[in-house]
């Protein structure tokens, strides 16, 4: 029997959509028969990604800054004139330690795990359907101390606090526009790929010790997710945060 297509018709737009949980819930979203909007930094890798996924608009453009998020607004609204379902994905990890953290690590951090988030979402409210869904990706990190890694956990905690405050606001709420979080643990993508061997050991251990189901995710059990808070079978939640993190911050 086929699975039902959960997104047909639907517009939806990924940011950090050229590799990893972003790419792999583009593709989830395109069997599911979503029309895509694809933004990335990497013009090169956005081009790759987008080439098994026809019809996808793709936009490259650094949305840690305002003038790339505007960008990304005008190339949707030329295209599409709304969205249905935004993930907003974008972000980095591996940030410095405590005390090799200066000012300028901290504000690249900030703008791209924060600013580039609350801006996407706020920028995109007048081109949302009533109805709509947006998906923020968070981390399980932020609900569990990190060692070794303040910053990171600190973006992500504010990831999920925006989802909660936006899903409050009375517009949205009025217009049934749904806005949740979701927090993957250790997920085997591009961004945890250690070329180290020694280090890609030590992550392996580490899940081995730290997580109940004793193995990494993968981008495609994250992308199983966000299809369901992006899609019908969610239509009752709004404000939550769903985990996909093996138990690493439930058990």
């Amino acid at each position: 029997m086929n699975e039902q297509r959960k997104l047909d018709g639907k517009v939806a737009l990924i940011t950090g959509g050229s590799s990893g949980i972003g790419l792999a819930t583009a593709h989830l979203f395109h069997r599911h028969g979503a029309q895509l909007v694809l933004a990335a930094r990497d013009s090169a890798k956005l081009q790759r990604a987008a080439a098994a996924l026809p019809g996808a608009l793709t936009v490259t453009a650094d949305l840690s800054t305002l003038n790339g998020i505007d960008r990304l607004v005008q190339a949707v609204e030329d295209r599409h004139g709304y969205l249905d379902v935004v993930f907003a994905n974008a972000g980095a990890a591996h940030t410095p330690e405590l005390r090799e953290t200066d000012e300028k690590a901290f504000d690249q951090y900030i703008n791209t795990n924060v600013k580039s988030t609350f801006f996407t979402v706020a920028r995109f409210l007048d081109l949302l359907h009533d109805n709509a869904s947006v998906v923020l990706t968070s981390s399980a990190a932020h609900s569990r101390g990190t060692l070794g890694d303040p910053l990171y956990t600190l973006t992500k905690a504010a990831v999920t606090s925006m989802a909660r405050t936006f899903a409050a606001d009375p517009d949205l709420l009025a217009r049934g526009i749904r806005v949740n979080s979701l927090s993957p643990g250790p997920i085997r993508t591009p961004l945890t790929t250690m070329a180290d061997p020694a280090m890609a050991q030590a992550m392996e251990d580490y899940v081995t010790a730290t997580v109940p189901m004793r193995r990494m995710g993968t981008a495609d059990e994250a992308a199983r997710a966000a299809l369901y808070l992006a899609g019908p079978d969610s239509a009752y939640t709004t404000g939550s945060d769903l985990p996909v993190d093996g138990g690493l911050a439930q058990i």
